[in-house]
């Protein structure tokens, strides 16, 4: 009887394993494809807000030119620091974004360090 008892326990031992080693493995695919999204949200991100610094940079410059002459009317003015301060808080938005996109990979390049080590 010791002898079924422990078959039956060795077998229910293995499968335990063999369900284990599946639902570790399936861990890892997915841990593998989240770390692949974030890196692909990451470079969206970044990329974004490298698209969008060309045209700003032009505002701003533009703005500061149209400032710096003096046939402006006042409403003129007052239009052309608005555009200003407005780009200018577009700026600081899409510095926050590259900061956090920069901030969201270091975690991945550790990760990734950690691997090849």
């Amino acid at each position: 009887m010791t002898n079924k008892n422990s078959a039956a326990g060795a077998t229910a031992q293995s499968e335990v394993d063999q369900a284990t080693t599946q639902a570790l493995a399936e861990l890892k695919e997915e841990n593998r494809e989240l770390r692949d999204l974030a890196e692909y949200r990451s470079s969206q991100i970044a990329h974004f807000a490298h698209e969008l610094r060309t045209p700003l940079t032009s505002i701003l410059g533009f703005a500061e030119i149209l400032l710096s002459q003096e046939k402006i009317s006042d409403a003129q003015r007052n239009f052309c620091e608005r555009i200003q301060n407005s780009a200018h808080q577009l700026q600081r938005t899409l510095n926050q974004l590259s900061d956090l996109a920069r901030i969201d990979r270091a975690p991945q390049r550790d990760s990734e360090r950690d691997k090849k080590e």
